[in-house]
């Protein structure tokens, strides 16, 4: 009995799996289709000149990104060591005010 079953859902997985790749082998062949139709309409090669051009007008933007984070991990780098300066400084704050609290008694 458990064979049966066994083999009765190993033949419903290959029919599935089967299916499965009809369709997905017909919907990759629809694409192509879609793909080419849009290929030979009487706009698309303007439309995708212009998205070309306008992608490549993005680069600029990029590059000035780019740059400016750059220069925002400086500035960065320079606040951390300057609030690291500011944490001693503190530190021996503390230490003068022991100092000065000890000289006046």
């Amino acid at each position: 009995m458990a064979a049966t079953r066994t083999s009765a859902s190993s033949n419903w997985n290959q029919e599935t799996k089967a299916r499965l790749n009809e369709k997905i082998t017909a919907n990759v062949n629809d694409l192509g289709s879609l793909a080419r139709q849009v290929i030979r309409g009487s706009k698309s090669n303007e439309f995708l000149a212009q998205a070309a051009k306008n992608f490549a007008s993005q680069e600029s933007y990029v590059h000035n990104s780019h740059e400016t984070m750059r220069k925002m991990d400086l500035m960065r780098s320079q606040l951390e060591f300057q609030q690291s300066a500011i944490a001693r400084s503190l530190s021996y704050l503390d230490e003068i005010q022991d100092q000065i609290t000890s000289i006046k008694h």
